[in-house]
């Protein structure tokens, strides 16, 4: 199902439906207001150790840049609750992903289909969540009504997640965590743990999926065969980012100038491999057919050809990733790969790379930061994204060159072969 498909159907039904899950609460909430069981509900400590937690529920539907981030509470919850098992709730676009984390022990996969296949497959889904009985559950959706329905449906025992006021979603939680949309989401989403007593002040670093040396072994075998050469310099370039808001990205055309120059002015480059998801194919096309024909044989297209597992092993083997705003650019910031992204509809205060390996563009646009929890993630400018259009190419180039010469260790080809020259002479 495509994220906006999700969000179209979110605001279509989660309203209405939160509303009905609260009227149909309502008796019971007023049981414990009013009828004695205000005072057992008081009594319980604020803390949830003395409490038996067997089962987790863990609910993010939306992003994989997201689910990265969010696997520094996973690994908590797993050292809080080493008994525990831990169900990830999630589209399938990111199952391969969650399936990677150690401390996932169960995966539920929202069906695949359309919108009216998808309904018919709810109740079904509810059912199977009832039945792993949770003791827990934690919605890290920030502004979906239905992640919220889902967690009350499920029937767990405590269920934790975000308030946001602007977004009514039927007080249908035990325990509510305002969420303040100027922390980093990689902060905000720790504050979740606070009802838990679990949150501490340690900086969060998203945390790399898992994979044996065999399964690595496999995938860089598959990247060979792929034209994917196993010594050299390998510069990635992400041209996209996901269909949640298209205007986060940089203009195909720059990327494409910016590659034809890259190797002469600011780094040395073996080859330029071009990713991105298989319906992203047409747009990396699009960027590679504006490149000129001298700097074509350097470029690999392997967008749409490659697993999760083959896309972290390319990263491991690339000294650097230019990215838009996404989720393959947290992943490269798990690894430790250096970055190069583009920021405008949203601000890289909140999703952006840390640290001196990591260099950002954002020009602060007027407009800009234009998503939020109160607007759905929907951009107001349909596609003019001034924001991105003002990051202009030279001060990139300018920038990127300092950048991979003090930070990455890469110095322009003009510059490394006179290097070379001189040494043999």
């Amino acid at each position: 199902m495509k994220t906006r498909t999700m969000i179209r159907l979110d605001a279509a039904l989660g309203l209405p439906l939160c509303a009905l899950a609260f009227l149909a609460s309502l008796p019971r909430r007023v049981w414990i207001r009013f009828l004695g069981g205000a005072s057992r509900r008081r009594s319980r400590p604020a803390t949830s150790a003395l409490e038996p937690v067997q089962r987790i529920l863990v609910i993010k539907f939306l992003g994989m840049g997201s689910i990265l981030l969010a696997t520094p509470l996973l690994k908590r919850l797993a050292a809080a609750y080493p008994d525990a098992r831990i169900t990830f709730l999630t589209l399938e676009s990111n199952a391969e992903l969650v399936r990677r984390l150690d401390w996932v022990d169960d995966i539920v996969v929202v069906p695949r289909g359309r919108l009216f296949q998808l309904l018919l497959a709810v109740p079904g889904l509810l059912l199977k969540l009832r039945r792993k009985r949770f003791d827990l559950a934690l919605d890290l959706e920030f502004y979906s009504r239905l992640s919220n329905l889902v967690s009350w449906g499920s029937g767990a025992r405590r269920r934790v997640g975000f308030f946001v006021r602007a977004r009514w979603r039927g007080s249908l939680l035990t325990e509510s965590v305002y969420f303040n949309s100027r922390l980093p989401y990689a902060d905000a989403v720790l504050a979740l743990l606070r009802p838990l007593a679990l949150d501490t002040p340690e900086k969060p670093k998203p945390i790399a999926p898992h994979f044996d040396a065999d399964q690595e072994a496999t995938a860089l075998t598959r990247l060979v065969t792929l034209g994917v050469p196993q010594e050299g310099t390998l510069i990635v370039v992400n041209v996209n980012a996901s269909d949640l808001c298209v205007e986060r990205r940089w203009p195909g055309d720059r990327f494409a100038r910016l590659v034809e120059r890259f190797g002469s002015e600011v780094s040395a480059v073996d080859r330029f491999v071009f990713i991105g998801a298989p319906s992203e194919r047409s747009d990396v096309k699009l960027v590679l057919d504006q490149v000129a024909p001298h700097i074509l044989p350097s470029c690999l297209d392997l967008s749409g050809r490659t697993s999760l597992m083959e896309l972290t092993v390319l990263l491991k083997r690339s000294a650097l990733l230019i990215t838009n705003d996404s989720g393959p650019m947290h992943l490269a910031v798990s690894l430790d790969v250096p970055t190069i992204s583009f920021f405008g509809p949203e601000t890289p205060d909140l999703y952006g790379p840390q640290g001196d390996k990591h260099l950002v563009f954002y020009e602060r646009h007027w407009c800009s930061p234009c998503l939020s929890v109160y607007n759905a993630k929907i951009a107001m400018c349909h596609g003019q994204n001034e924001c991105m259009q003002r990051i202009e190419l030279e001060q990139v180039i300018a920038r990127a060159a300092v950048f991979c010469r003090e930070r990455v260790g890469l110095a322009p080809a003009r510059i490394a072969s006179r290097g070379a020259r001189n040494r043999d002479g």
